[in-house]
């Protein structure tokens, strides 16, 4: 997820980087309006991107609770194979294969759930990013920023370049 929030991080700085080159000039010649964002804050604090985070978990809980039920399914199983007598083969490998078919599905099933919720995941970050991006880039034109940089990439700053706050404010009051 690190890795992911580093990547988007720097793609961010391209993309703001290009809108800002081509706006009119914010300011007299020689003066440039730089703005710093904590993408990572705003993730982390905005009501929104909490919001939407939290009904992605609330997915990431059905599809545990599903796998949880499969598992304790296969115990059960598990436990009627052991109480079977050694001398009644017939029923043991029924029950061993039903043991070993429902292991399988519970494989499936972890694959389907990972896989779906690695996807949805990326989706929602992707959503949520572009909605922030569109509220910075909105307000970088409103204020007549010439360069707006994300915090991850700059190395130390003034904190009056930081806006972070504004962006926070102005992404949880445009949304729902």
């Amino acid at each position: 997820m690190k890795r992911f929030a580093i990547v988007v991080s720097v793609f961010i700085i391209f993309l703001m980087a290009l809108p800002a080159g081509a706006a009119p000039k914010a300011a007299p010649a020689g003066f440039v309006k730089i703005g710093m964002v904590d993408m990572q804050k705003v993730l982390r604090e905005s009501k929104n991107a909490r919001n939407t985070q939290s009904v992605f978990m609330q997915d990431v809980a059905k599809r545990q609770v599903a796998i949880a039920a499969k598992e304790s399914e296969i115990r059960k199983l598990e436990e009627e194979f052991n109480r079977l007598e050694p001398g009644a083969l017939e029923a043991r490998k029924k029950k061993g294969d039903q043991v070993k078919h429902e292991m399988r599905e519970l494989k499936y099933l972890r694959e389907d759930a990972e896989g779906e919720l690695k996807r949805k995941e990326v989706e929602v970050t992707q959503k949520i990013i572009g909605d922030i991006m569109q509220i910075i880039r909105n307000y970088a034109r409103s204020e007549r920023f010439n360069i707006i940089l994300d915090r991850m990439a700059v190395i130390t700053a003034e904190e009056t370049f930081d806006i972070t706050d504004k962006i926070i404010k102005l992404y949880d009051a445009k949304k729902k």
